[in-house]
């Protein structure tokens, strides 16, 4: 597995899982990334990936996160990226990605957002 996962309860009721890609999101890792949150997407009110340990992010790994973004959407659930690396961010505002995903500076930030 090419990521970790920690599911916690904010404020009560909230089920948020939190998901650590390790090093790269590509075809192979957001795809095995996809596969899981689509499993898990039930049991959860949204997802928050962190992307402290990305350092590599290519056009497959943007095309897997936008289609993660809409199964999410299309379920009603929430998603946000946290701990996004300058150099990465930069991939998502030159491709206007940061117009659709929310960005947040990290873990507590985006628990913050959810509870708005």
């Amino acid at each position: 597995m090419s990521f970790n996962s920690q599911r916690e309860t904010v404020e009560g009721n909230l089920k948020v899982e939190f998901i650590f890609p390790v090093h790269e999101i590509d075809s192979f890792n957001g795809e095995e990334l996809k596969v899981y949150i689509e499993g898990i997407s039930g049991e959860v009110d949204s997802v928050v990936i962190n992307f402290s340990d990305i350092t590599y992010l290519n056009s497959s790994g943007l095309r897997e996160l936008i289609q993660l973004f809409k199964v999410l959407k299309e379920k009603d659930k929430s998603l946000i990226f946290s701990n996004v690396s300058d150099d990465i961010y930069k991939i998502f505002v030159h491709t206007n990605l940061n117009r659709l995903f929310t960005i947040v500076g990290d873990d507590e930030e985006a628990k913050a957002k959810l509870l708005k």
